[in-house]
């Protein structure tokens, strides 16, 4: 049995395989001249936008239905189309943008073209650009007797994007600075922290001197508790101010410092009647750092 079909198929190979592609290619032949329809998640391309505005919002792809025949669809298959999506006109808002308006080049032959919905929802905003400040995380601890005296950021940063999403930003952050056993000051490159995707920035990183010094130590009295509570609370607490504060930085930064440069609170917002004994946070300058306070729990009633 398996020796004739092996002769079968040795037997005038080349006039077998002639009819085999001769068989494929009526079929094909026959395949593109009827009619079909072809399904297909395609692409949403936005063309026209004015510089000064930018997408917030939009649908980046949509599911088409194509009818004709059967040539036309090949090359659908083979070269998917994206539909184009002229925003020429548009300003700043949200938009419902019909399906019918929507443009798909087609090389070769009608076709009908069907979406699954009738309209695509964008948002547009106005593009700015806004200058901003830069905050740098500090982990670790520098060595015994040293603080830092100030963090320059040697780069300006400038962030385009959406006005709606840059009047949230106030300032960007980096990656945090290692500053562990460090005594003398230092330059270093940090990454940025980018909060949105529909932010652009040119520099993604800024480089950073840290200025240390050596540290002193100082002794406050008398700072004045805040109690925060919310509307309707009302609470006491057993102590007004915090007794004892010592605090360490650079010599000065601690010399011009006064009881009036810190915060000592105390947040209720959460909590319910009753007493309790709670920590304060204990808010100071910027690279100031609380040693030691006296006490550490404040006895506070809330009614």
């Amino acid at each position: 049995m398996l020796y004739n079909i092996i002769s079968y198929i040795t037997r005038d190979p080349m006039r077998k395989i002639f009819a085999t592609i001769f068989a494929f290619g009526l079929w094909i032949y026959v395949a593109i001249g009827n009619n079909y329809s072809y399904q297909k998640q395609i692409k949403v391309v936005y063309t026209n936008l004015s510089d000064t505005l930018i997408i917030v919002d939009s649908v980046s792809s949509i599911k088409v239905t194509f009818s004709g025949r059967g040539g036309a669809l090949f090359s659908i298959w083979a070269a998917p189309p994206k539909a184009q999506c002229d925003l020429r006109e548009k300003e700043s808002g949200q938009f419902e943008i019909s399906t019918k308006d929507l443009k798909i080049p087609v090389g070769y032959g009608p076709l009908r073209v069907d979406f699954d919905k009738p309209a695509l929802a964008v948002s547009i905003d106005r593009k700015i650009m806004k200058t901003i400040a830069v905050r740098v995380p500090i982990k670790g601890t520098l060595k015994k007797g040293y603080a830092i005296s100030d963090m320059i950021v040697l780069d300006t940063i400038d962030l385009t994007g959406p006005q709606e999403v840059l009047d949230q930003v106030s300032e960007l952050m980096t990656e945090s600075l290692n500053v562990r056993n460090r005594s003398i000051s230092f330059e270093k490159d940090l990454r940025l922290e980018i909060p949105s995707p529909m932010l652009d920035v040119k520099k993604k990183s800024v480089k950073v001197k840290t200025i240390i010094k050596e540290s002193m130590r100082k002794t406050l009295t008398d700072i004045p508790l805040v109690l925060i509570y919310a509307p309707g609370q009302s609470a006491r607490s057993e102590r007004d101010a915090l007794d004892t504060l010592i605090v360490e930085g650079t010599t000065e930064r601690i010399n011009r410092l006064s009881n009036t440069d810190i915060e000592v609170r105390v947040k209720l917002t959460k909590l319910g009647p009753g007493e309790y004994l709670l920590p304060a946070e204990i808010d100071p300058p910027e690279y100031v750092t609380p040693v030691k306070s006296v006490p550490q729990k404040f006895k506070i009633t809330i009614y």
